[in-house]
């Protein structure tokens, strides 16, 4: 099972535009519970991030354009913290309950 069949069966709806417009920050953190060392990065409008893994940029849709994107900064980080939209606590807690079944199950 790769990680967005498990977001699809668990919303049941296009994670595509779940993620992609205002919840890039959740699948973020999604993407970090699996590589603890990622980075947040941001487009160079501030309208969406996404996750540096590797020197290569994801999000919701997969690889992206490395040029597009900047690694965030503190402010940047605290300003899409403030900002951009966020699941309710237990959604969270119950996404990264499957999310870290899910990794066990893969090692």
């Amino acid at each position: 099972m790769k990680i967005n069949e498990f977001l699809s069966n668990y919303f049941n709806c296009d994670i595509y535009s779940l993620f992609s417009n205002g919840y890039c920050l959740e699948y973020y953190e999604i993407l970090k519970l699996i590589y603890p060392d990622c980075k947040m990065v941001l487009q160079k409008n501030n309208d969406h991030c996404a996750c540096l893994i590797n020197d290569e940029v994801y999000d919701v849709r997969g690889l992206c354009d490395k040029e597009s994107f900047e690694i965030a900064r503190k402010k940047d980080i605290d300003f899409v913290y403030s900002f951009y939209k966020r699941f309710d606590d237990y959604i969270k807690k119950d996404i990264k309950q499957g999310i870290l079944g899910y990794i066990k199950v893969l090692k």
